[in-house]
């Protein structure tokens, strides 16, 4: 349930001033039971409790003003944490933030300074449906190395601007961009781009975007960015009501101050959605990554899920991810599973 505060009513020269601010937010536990098996045959499993099995734990403020002629003025900070970790032994950080911008939204579209969310997030997030960035989604197992299937994640980047145009019967596009500085005391700042196209109309649901960083780049979590990025995604789903099929895919390029290509790789997946009663749900989604350097380690990765909706906003899940990994040697991962039981509350 979103809460809404009614915020200000100050009284200035020039008159009323309001403000709307929304508080939401989504609380994700999680049981993981995981297992790897290396190629030389030796095995680790571990269990715990953890968080965001199906969806990212946090909290969100948002805020718009009206500024009239059918401008507002937005805002949204987002802090992400985690159910099972208060920090209390010390361990490390237990709050991480999320999504943030000031900006400005009218008839033009919207405007974002900060670190909005990029396009590529929405395509990486369209393309695996229900599983999403989630296990079994974009966020892959350990077999290889591999920390995703889709060549790179994509999320957000800090000290850039997004633009969001309107909706054009079902079509709408996305800009992300980082700008370049030139400034020898903070190396890591570099020139990204983001761009991608949507539509959504009826039960169809498509989109690609493409992602560029050049060699320096830095977000939030890299402190230099060391390798260039190419990256291009797409995905279509069709929902025939019965059920929700999907396609989508992706190439990604890297390569060295040098100019050597250290990542070339390209990647598909197809999903189905099925729901078997208003309340429960089937998924599975299967991916497969194609090495094209020299390892050629090539990936396999089958995901299978069921959602059971116990109210508009309480939902208790279970998924099991299965990935093996192709000409893996010695201590690299060959294959990997994954067990997930959970309950996830959005308010």
């Amino acid at each position: 349930m979103k809460k809404t505060l009614i915020a200000v009513a100050a009284l200035a020269a020039t008159g009323a001033f309001a403000q709307n601010v929304t508080v939401t937010g989504t609380l994700d536990a999680t049981y993981r039971s995981s297992k790897t098996t290396t190629a030389a045959g030796t095995d680790v499993n571990t269990t715990r409790l953890g968080k965001d099995g199906i969806g990212t734990t946090g909290f969100t403020l948002a805020g718009t003003e009206d500024l009239g002629g059918g401008l507002k003025a937005d805002f949204l900070v987002e802090t992400n944490f985690s159910v099972a970790d208060t920090n209390t032994e010390g361990t490390g950080g237990a709050y991480a933030t999320g999504q943030t911008f000031v900006g400005l939204s009218g008839s033009f579209g919207s405007i974002k300074l900060g670190a909005p969310n990029s396009p590529t997030l929405t395509t990486q997030g369209g393309r695996a449906g229900s599983f999403g960035t989630k296990d079994g989604g974009r966020a892959a197992l350990t077999a290889n190395g591999y920390s995703t299937l889709m060549g790179l994640a994509v999320t957000r980047f800090d000290g850039a601007i997004g633009y969001t145009s309107p909706n054009f019967s079902g079509f709408s596009f996305g800009l992300l961009y980082a700008p370049k500085s030139d400034d020898a005391a903070t190396p890591a700042a570099g020139a990204l781009s983001d761009v991608g196209l949507f539509y959504n109309n009826g039960p169809i649901s498509a989109g690609v975007s493409k992602f560029a960083r050049e060699i320096g780049a830095g977000d939030a979590t890299t402190a230099v960015q060391t390798s260039k990025n190419d990256l291009t995604s797409y995905y279509v789903t069709y929902d025939f009501k019965f059920a929700k099929f999907g396609l989508g895919g992706h190439t990604y390029k890297a390569s060295n101050a040098a100019g050597a290509d250290t990542a070339d790789n390209a990647g598909m997946n197809a999903l189905a959605e099925v729901p078997v009663t208003p309340a429960l749900a089937l998924t599975v989604n299967y991916q497969r990554l194609d090495d094209k350097l020299t390892a050629n380690a090539d990936s396999t990765q089958t995901a299978v899920g069921a959602q059971y909706s116990l109210s508009k906003r309480s939902m208790a899940y279970a998924r099991y991810i299965n990935q093996t990994a192709d000409n893996a040697t010695g201590a690299t991962v060959e294959k990997a599973n994954r067990l997930l039981v959970g309950l996830r509350h959005n308010f």
